[in-house]
């Protein structure tokens, strides 16, 4: 069984479309894969869809599959590459023909002069010198390469656009169709947003999938507390929180982050540019490496690779990199919990708690995921398996602090437990002698089971 009690998200692109290179994620520590809807269209997302799941039959795992919505974001037209430099002038416009295309009339309708204008996570900088129409002239203080489909902020300003999107709801219409198990709901403002992604999911009888919030905006900010209680769970989305923030200002924001969500007992998700060195390089830098060890540190649920695997010269080292950190940091890591406010949360807590007492291996069966989420938000300090019904709940429970699914089959919770001790028991998972904790929750008969039993040798 893997050590990481943090999980490993890896983004598939380009550099990992092939079913072999995700098997091999897979086998460096990768648990869940996210396709960023930003990018490509149906036929590209199938082929995603496709290596993932050919892996998955492969290795007979059950891996997360992750859909990260474009959301309300401003982005340029297509374009040839053009090389800004420091200094020089250049064209934003809605009409393609007139400079770089901009398709965004609310960009326009935002803007005055003297603001400043970041692309590509802060990579370009821009101010503007003239705004008129649909028509912008900026000068260039940090150059680069300027791209098509980059996305653009106004720094100090939030644009105002549509919650949820047409592309976001045609995106929607796809993942119903798909093996997905989460949706995550870029630049997340407020609960409604989230409120209307689980109603056009539930629409299409896909109220399994967990929808996260991606706190990327100053309003996503303020409003982290209310948009925790409305979604499954947050993700702290570094690269645009770094071009509304200043940058000293997004380690307490990501710890704050973290701890909202821990206090609402939803997962948290930490992204962006762990391991961005290595999208050119073989090994990570120094500095890289605190980082994730600090990450692991804070106890985050799980923690999300983009570019380094979706475009990286080697995106299975780039896991293999992550995963060593990853156990080496929770080596004695002793994560601060929540406090438990209702009866059920305190029996979580409790049942936590008994197995660090006794020192053994947790078992659990849980038919919605629900249970697992409960356990995980109290930071066991071993994996501990979860029994469930079915693929989608194991892609589902995959992505938790801890947790190891087991396809059991759908039963009556008590039957469900016994299965899934039988299970890891043949399997070798647990040794003769060890001692289990099993408990299952059946919140339609109101009963908690708790039982400690020891695992018999063959007979």
């Amino acid at each position: 069984m893997r050590r990481n009690l943090a999980k490993i998200i890896a983004t598939i692109g380009p550099a990992s479309l092939d079913s072999e290179v995700v098997a091999n994620m897979i086998r460096a520590g990768a648990e869940a894969f996210r396709i960023n809807m930003s990018y490509g269209d149906l036929a590209i997302w199938d082929k995603m869809v496709e290596v993932v799941m050919e892996a998955e039959r492969k290795l007979g795992q059950q891996v997360a599959l992750i859909a990260d919505l474009e959301g309300p974001r401003i982005r340029l037209g297509d374009f040839q590459p053009v090389q800004l430099k420091a200094g020089e002038s250049v064209v934003f416009s809605f009409d393609p023909s007139e400079g770089i295309p901009l398709p965004h009339r609310e960009f326009f309708e935002t803007i005055s002069e003297g603001d400043q204008v970041l692309i590509g996570d802060g990579k370009i900088s821009l101010v503007v010198e003239e705004a008129a129409g649909l028509r912008a002239k900026l000068k260039v203080i940090r150059d680069g390469v300027l791209e098509a489909r980059k996305g653009v902020v106004i720094s100090g300003k939030e644009i105002d656009v549509h919650a949820v999107t047409a592309k976001d709801r045609a995106a929607l219409e796809y993942v119903v169709t798909r093996p997905f198990s989460h949706v995550m709901v870029s630049y997340t403002r407020s609960p409604e947003q989230i409120e209307l992604v689980r109603s056009i999911l539930a629409d299409h009888d896909r109220r399994d999938i967990r929808v996260f919030a991606k706190i990327e905006t100053p309003t996503g900010v303020r409003r982290a507390k209310e948009i925790a209680q409305a979604a499954d769970g947050l993700v702290v989305a570094r690269g645009d929180l770094g071009m509304h923030f200043s940058l000293e200002e997004i380690p307490l924001i990501q710890k704050d982050l973290v701890y909202t969500a821990r206090l609402q007992y939803k997962p948290a998700v930490l992204a962006t540019e762990f391991l961005a060195s290595m999208v050119e390089k073989h090994s990570p830098t120094r500095s890289e490496i605190v980082d994730i060890f600090e990450a692991v540190r804070l106890a985050v649920d799980s923690l999300m690779l983009t570019g380094e695997t979706a475009v990286g010269k080697n995106p299975v080292k780039v896991v293999q990199w992550m995963y060593r950190v990853i156990v080496k940091a929770q080596q004695d890591i002793n994560p601060e919990r929540p406090p438990a406010t209702t009866q059920i949360y305190r029996l979580a807590r409790g049942l936590v708690e008994l197995v660090e007492n006794l020192n053994t291996t947790l078992v659990v069966y849980s038919k919605s995921g629900r249970f697992a989420e409960r356990a995980s938000s109290f930071r066991p300090l071993k994996r501990y398996y979860v029994g469930v019904p079915d693929e989608r709940v194991a892609r589902a429970v995959r992505l938790l602090w801890a947790s190891e699914p087991v396809v059991v089959g759908d039963h009556e919770y008590e039957e469900g437990l016994r299965r899934t001790s039988n299970l890891i028991e043949e399997e070798g998972l647990v040794t003769a002698g060890e001692t289990l904790v099993e408990a299952a929750w059946s919140s339609k008969r109101g009963i908690y089971t708790i039982r400690v039993k020891n695992v018999l040798g063959p007979s």
